[in-house]
């Protein structure tokens, strides 16, 4: 199966930078579409020449997609700079990870659309429902891709210093799945939840300063 889509395992080191550079062209180049799209999604205010003075009110008429765009950039650049910083430790791919990576991609790109929803019906259980969905297969993905890395040896040592998915992997994905229950009681308390996902990213900077750089495995 491998060799027929082009992954024999014995690659040649050039084939194997080829097929590296192709795959993270086509993430960097997903991430950067999406991240695009997302400023569609703020609608232009219609206005009549003689309603021109009110543009600053109908601009604030649409805070909820400006607050949604924001939301959605942060979350993914979040995510980006997660799977800039894995693929930088990959020593190689295998068929399982392209998949997965793709899947991973899949949702990236859709990320725009419930964002969209989000912006016009943020007070509605559903959007936000739909919305915590995607991210948190996201983030499940982007946790199944790391520890399939790491069982199946594709990480180089620095790699291997650098992920964190035996201790991480699990809360990104947790802390939007926690949220779909809650916005069935208050969206915006489901929102503000989603903030948890910097949590992390704060409580690994502190270890890291607290013990100290690691031995290589």
């Amino acid at each position: 199966m491998a060799e027929d889509l082009g992954f024999a395992e014995n690659e040649t080191l050039e084939e194997r930078a080829f097929d590296y550079a192709r795959t993270v062209a086509l993430s960097d180049g997903v991430f950067a579409i999406a991240l695009t799209l997302l400023v569609l999604n703020i609608t232009v205010p219609s206005l009549a020449p003689s309603q021109h003075s009110e543009l600053g009110r109908r601009l604030l008429d649409h805070r909820s997609e400006f607050v949604s765009y924001a939301i959605s950039f942060a979350v993914i650049s979040i995510f980006w700079i997660r799977h800039h910083v894995f693929f930088r430790g990959l020593e190689k791919i295998d068929m399982r990870l392209t998949v997965l990576n793709l899947a991973y991609l899949a949702f990236v790109a859709f990320v725009p659309y419930p964002t969209r929803l989000l912006g016009l019906y943020g007070d509605q259980p559903a959007s936000v429902v739909l919305y915590a969905s995607t991210l948190g297969i996201l983030a499940g993905l982007a946790g199944l891709a790391r520890a399939h890395a790491q069982h199946a040896n594709l990480l180089t040592p620095v790699g291997l210093r650098e992920i964190d998915s035996r201790e991480h992997w699990l809360i990104t994905p947790a802390i939007f799945l926690v949220s779909i229950p809650v916005a069935f009681i208050s969206p915006t308390a489901a929102e503000f939840l989603w903030l948890l996902i910097l949590v992390p990213q704060v409580g690994q900077r502190i270890w890291r300063l607290q013990s100290g750089p690691r031995a290589p495995k």
